[in-house]
């Protein structure tokens, strides 16, 4: 019951209430409900992203973006919810009494003959492994960032495995620091990704390695940072990215911060306002990112270059540079503090 209670919302709800409470929930969806406590819709990482690319205020309630054609099944059909879920991608399905009040979930996890299967791309996925991790220390002493474990699991193969279920199977891993650690780590190989290395002779920033793999990029390709985990529809971002015309797209992950302070806006010495511990969103760079091939033209030979540099170079030379706004969960492993968020995160999720 207090699964169903975690993503119940009042229709009147706000949707910056609503960021807050799917960010708090494992499940990524949130139900909408009347007065008379009746499924009307639903809310999603989706609708969250439409309501951003149409500039709708936070402040709107949620009942301005839900989705009104909620997919559902009633007590007693819920043999039904697996073809749903293939059909529809969906990975949870509530089940209504006759009055279309909520009593129970189907979870896709729960069902485990149950999977949409992905086309196999051929686009490559290049993750940036080769930094230090100096906010890790004294683990990255030992250990390269990419091998720290998220229980029996590396980060680095956490972020591959998430891009394997959407079809990515072919990956480019740029090395330097603690280089033959990572190779040696791969070198079994049993789940059977497609991995080659690039070697980064001196480090080259977040983007300078993407020089050194031009011969191999070829088409549309996705960077990802190898100390960020986020749940999203990798499928979809590619779709999104190729529709919009985009020579890159941008990962932005909508985060709610409270200033736990009084804020005082001050105009010639004298007071204007004073907000007691205000909140606010933002839309924050994830790390990954979708881009084409003639942006590698870009780079310089044998010098470093961040990404955010050369998306702005990028725009300077008249490319389209885009964003795709997601509000799923989203942890930078790189720090500390995430990183134990991280774990219990994954504990709650996985059990690990």
């Amino acid at each position: 019951m207090e699964r169903i209670k975690s993503v119940l919302i009042k229709k009147e709800s706000l949707i910056k209430e609503a960021l807050k409470q799917l960010n708090e929930n494992t499940l990524q969806i949130l139900l909408v409900i009347d007065d008379s406590s009746k499924l009307i819709g639903t809310i999603t990482d989706g609708d969250i992203r439409r309501a951003i690319l149409n500039n709708v205020s936070f402040d709107e309630p949620v009942s301005k973006i839900m989705n009104k054609s909620p997919k559902f099944v009633y007590i007693g059909e819920e043999e039904k919810a697996k073809e749903l879920m293939i059909k529809h991608k969906v990975k949870t399905i509530p089940v209504l009494d006759k009055e279309k009040r909520v009593i129970d979930l189907i979870l896709m996890e729960n069902l485990l003959e149950t999977r949409y299967e992905y086309p196999e791309k051929s686009n490559y996925v290049f993750i940036m492994a080769g930094g230090k991790g100096t906010r890790l220390d004294p683990f990255t002493k030992i250990l390269p960032k990419p091998l720290i474990p998220i229980g029996d699991t590396p980060i680095i193969e956490v972020i591959i495995k998430n891009f394997k279920k959407y079809g990515f199977n072919n990956f480019l891993i740029s090395v330097n620091y603690k280089a033959e650690i990572i190779k040696l780590y791969f070198l079994e190989n049993p789940n059977g990704y497609n991995i080659d290395f690039i070697h980064e002779k001196d480090f080259l920033g977040t983007a300078g390695s993407l020089k050194l793999a031009e011969e191999k990029l070829k088409e549309t390709f996705i960077v990802s940072n190898c100390d960020v985990i986020i749940d999203i529809d990798f499928d979809e971002l590619l779709k999104y990215h190729r529709k919009n015309n985009n020579q890159a797209t941008v990962v932005g992950v909508v985060k709610n911060m409270q200033i736990p302070y009084g804020v005082i806006d001050v105009n010639n010495g004298e007071l204007v306002n004073m907000i007691e511990k205000p909140e606010y969103n933002f839309v924050i760079n994830a790390g990954v990112y979708v881009l084409e091939p003639e942006l590698i033209n870009l780079i310089p030979q044998d010098k470093a270059i961040n990404m955010p540099d050369l998306l702005l170079k990028s725009k300077e030379f008249g490319y389209k540079v885009g964003v795709y706004p997601v509000s799923s969960r989203w942890f930078d492993v790189g720090q500390w503090e995430e990183y134990k968020n991280t774990l219990e995160y994954f504990k709650k999720v996985d059990g690990i």
